[in-house]
């Protein structure tokens, strides 16, 4: 049988456990993605978890307008999540194939793996059309409701492990850690949702693809995006190391121009689970 990727399953969610490096065809792997997958399509790509199918209550009572109506969305496939903030490493890894064409400054504060800061859409446009190029899967920005989704990994709290903050929980102002309200924190210093995936509240604030709006009215109820004529802002989730913890909450969401970069505001990425068809698939 004809191998056409390198896939890194990793046994178990905590770090310390072996990685196991198998190659698969793709028939093999879809039997392979069950959700709580973790994997990596390649070397330099992000590391990824798959999420299930499932309907939510995207918003929040408890805040502010822009987070109401709460509304019941289905998102009705898997998807696969990088379970973190995607870090200098990888963006530089793009950068030196000549897929990205920037690269950024890191304020000083180190790159690794750290969340990469400092990048427009249009930036991110480029990285995710390399991995989509690489890996022959589509890799993209989630829609607000799956990033609310993800976050929130079953919870129905302001935070994913209940509504209040916990001291040293996350990387947000005064939430009594290191870098809080100083700089970003390496990615995955804190620990992760029920689904595996670290750093949904604080560190930086995570761009979506919806455009921004006042509130939930008419927001679409399948997961998908929210896309308006003459958009010029987007919705930003997650909160920051700049921000207090409020912002951080599963719900709260707040507009970023999208012609401005920012030093608290990074991404993650989700990728589509079916391989895209004719494409070679080659990971290089």
């Amino acid at each position: 049988m004809k191998l056409i990727k390198y896939v890194y399953l990793i046994i178990g969610i905590l770090a310390n456990f072996p990685v196991i490096t198998v190659s698969i065809s793709a028939k093999e792997q879809k039997n392979h993605f069950n959700v709580g997958t973790i994997f990596k399509d390649c070397p330099s790509c992000p590391e990824m978890t798959m999420i299930p199918p499932g309907t939510f209550l995207m918003g929040s009572i408890k805040g502010k307008n822009r987070e109401r109506p709460v509304t019941r969305i289905t998102i009705r496939q898997p998807l696969a999540v990088s379970r973190y903030e995607v870090t200098f490493d990888q963006w530089d890894a793009c950068f030196s194939a000549g897929g990205c064409s920037k690269k950024p400054s890191d304020r000083g504060w180190g790159r690794g793996n750290r969340p990469v800061i400092n990048i427009l859409l249009t930036d991110i446009a480029e990285y995710v059309s390399w991995l989509t190029k690489k890996t022959g899967y589509l890799y993209r920005l989630p829609s607000e409701s799956e990033w609310e989704y993800a976050a929130r990994a079953g919870s129905r709290t302001e935070f994913n492990w209940g509504d209040q903050m916990l001291p040293g929980a996350a990387n947000c102002r005064g939430c009594g850690t290191q870098w809080s309200g100083h700089k970003s924190a390496p990615v995955g210093q804190f620990k992760p949702n029920a689904w595996g995936l670290y750093d949904v509240h604080g560190n930086v604030l995570e761009y979506v693809t919806d455009c921004w709006t006042t509130n939930h009215k008419e927001v679409p109820i399948d997961g998908s995006p929210k896309i308006t004529q003459g958009c010029l802002s987007k919705v930003v989730k997650g909160g920051s190391w700049y921000y207090l913890s409020k912002v951080s909450r599963s719900a709260s969401r707040v507009r970023n121009d999208k012609r401005v970069f920012s030093y608290f505001i990074g991404f993650r990425v989700f990728r589509e689970i079916k391989l895209m068809k004719n494409h070679a698939n080659i990971v290089k």
